[in-house]
């Protein structure tokens, strides 16, 4: 009896462990790139509070890693998976921006 408990416990402990949770299905195959000026960015990067923050690759990983957490506390929230894009800004061709754009879902 013993050993059935046990093993029961550890068929448990191994599930759960494989079990993760909802995360956010981003879909980069539909990311739009959208190339624009370095004051076009600015301004942009300045409406969505981050003035004085420069502009360049590792501010486009935080904005996206940034949206990332946000979409996945949503998902935990709410038990439901969403899936979405990038819009990302880029000057010369290098992504500086990247914008997740809500989108309505049913």
């Amino acid at each position: 009896m013993k050993k059935l408990i046990w093993s029961l416990l550890a068929i448990i402990l191994i599930v759960s462990l494989q079990v993760k949770p909802a995360e956010a299905a981003y879909l980069p195959e539909y990311d739009k790139y959208v190339e624009v000026t370095y004051d076009q960015a600015r301004q942009i990067a300045d409406l969505l509070g981050m003035k004085n923050i420069p502009l360049g690759e590792q501010t486009a990983k935080r904005t996206f890693d940034a949206q990332e957490k946000i979409i996945a506390k949503i998902e935990k929230i709410t038990g439901k998976e969403f899936d979405h894009y990038y819009i990302w800004l880029t000057v010369d061709g290098v992504p500086v921006i990247g914008i997740d754009p809500p989108i309505p879902q049913a």
